[in-house]
């Protein structure tokens, strides 16, 4: 079997690389799949010249539907193509690229081309994007995910019985992977990424002891905006002193149970103390966190984390930890988890080798990933820490971000303090 494989890229949802296998006999799909990006054989010389840009035309949409409609009874993945383009606008500009993988910078580069091509216009200069976030492609690579795709993505090994636990090293029979563990809490709206490398034992450690204070401490979130538990269902909040459940898509109820039998309300409370009854450690959110990013990220960096993951699995103390920026704002609202990962790409290690930026309805948090053994300082202090704000500049511009510290592990009650207004209208 032989494999012919290209890289597609484009700034809309066409990406990835093009896998095509074929046996000797079927040889002449990749000449005619040439063909469909229109490339010019020089045959004296045993040459192929193909521009990388392209552009999705009706004359390449008849010549992609031909070149499908002749190969998709031989091999019937080629119909994926289809499906693929359908991706791009009408006349939307695309690259066809070797199969190699792009450097953030690359990538950025790559895109601003395409934009001027397809006529976009950023609303930020060039010489503000390189303020804020030239350092970042300096020394950083970018890993994101594509959730709106319909199917899961599954991270890691497929075969259950080759797979080895990111979090323990331990592999079948000594362990088992027969629960589908979710990179990051399914409670939190994830649906999509699947982490296959996470084995039973330490999918319910991490659920007990870890993941469960995180979705405690947006249990309000949740609720408020309605964001689908493991049931499908929109999650219920009910303390000690309250009810609060959305009754349709739009409407909020809150029941306030009053301890105070002797007092009276002629209306509704100007201010209200949520006592949820639930404990949680602060430091659980970080650890929380920290295990997502390590739950996506490529297996093969995992061993630069040794002690991150005793450290999220309870085996090793911290009493200080970095600040975490915290934003609230509903300009980057999300219903849906969203992750993004800078793992820096040199040996520059006065800056953190992984940060993680989490997204979750009105939240915004961005972290290092501490206890790193490409780290070569630990950013408590303000100089160290200053040295990574001055490269995440979008961090450091946005005034309204809190840098919150998250190291008390002590088991406290989580209260919601809640202020109402009065609609007038």
């Amino acid at each position: 079997m032989e494999n012919f494989r290209i890289l597609l890229f484009s700034t809309s949802q066409l990406g990835g690389i093009l896998d095509i296998g074929y046996t000797a006999e079927q040889s002449q799909i990749v000449t005619d799949l040439l063909y469909v990006f229109n490339a010019e054989f020089d045959v004296d010389n045993q040459k192929i010249n193909i521009d990388y840009k392209h552009r999705n035309t009706s004359a390449f949409q008849a010549r992609l539907d031909g070149f499908i409609t002749k190969y998709k009874s031989i091999l019937p993945q080629i119909q994926q193509l289809g499906t693929k383009f359908k991706k791009l606008e009408s006349d939307e500009w695309f690259f066809v690229l070797p199969p190699v993988t792009l450097e953030t910078k690359q990538k950025y580069e790559l895109e601003k081309e395409l934009d001027i091509l397809n006529g976009r216009k950023n609303d930020v200069s060039e010489e503000e994007i390189q303020e804020l976030f030239g350092c970042i492609m300096n020394n950083y690579e970018l890993i994101t995910f594509d959730l709106d795709k319909d199917k899961k993505i599954k991270i890691g090994e497929g075969q259950k019985n080759q797979r080895v636990c990111r979090f323990c090293q331990y592999k079948a029979p000594d362990v088992s992977f027969k629960k589908e563990a979710h990179a990051i809490s399914e409670a939190l709206g994830n649906k999509k990424l699947i982490l296959n490398e996470e084995c039973d034992d330490c999918n319910e450690f991490f659920d007990e002891n870890v993941e469960r204070d995180f979705i405690y401490y947006h249990d309000l979130a949740r609720t408020m905006f309605g964001v689908k538990n493991k049931e499908n269902d929109i999650p219920k909040m009910k303390g000690n002193d309250f009810h609060f459940f959305k009754t349709d898509e739009k409407n909020l109820s809150i029941a306030i149970v009053n301890s105070d039998k002797n007092k009276t309300h002629s209306g509704p409370p100007e201010s209200a103390v949520f006592r949820t009854g639930n404990k949680i450690k602060l430091q659980n959110i970080y650890k929380a966190l920290c295990k997502f990013s390590l739950s996506v990220i490529d297996s093969g960096f995992i061993c630069h984390f040794s002690e991150t993951i005793k450290w999220i699995k309870n085996k090793k103390e911290a009493s200080v930890l970095p600040k975490v920026a915290v934003l609230n704002s509903y300009y980057f609202f999300t219903k849906r988890p969203e992750l993004t990962l800078y793992l820096r790409n040199n040996n520059n290690s006065k800056l953190p080798y992984l940060v993680g930026e989490f997204k979750f309805t009105f939240y915004v948090y961005v972290f290092i990933v501490p206890f790193s053994d490409k780290d070569s300082t630990d950013f408590l202090s303000d100089e160290d820490y200053e040295v990574f704000l001055n490269c995440f500049k979008h961090v450091k511009s946005t005034e309204k971000f809190n840098y919150i510290d998250l190291s008390q592990n002590i088991e406290r009650e989580l209260n919601f303090n809640i202020n109402f207004e009065h609609n007038k209208g």
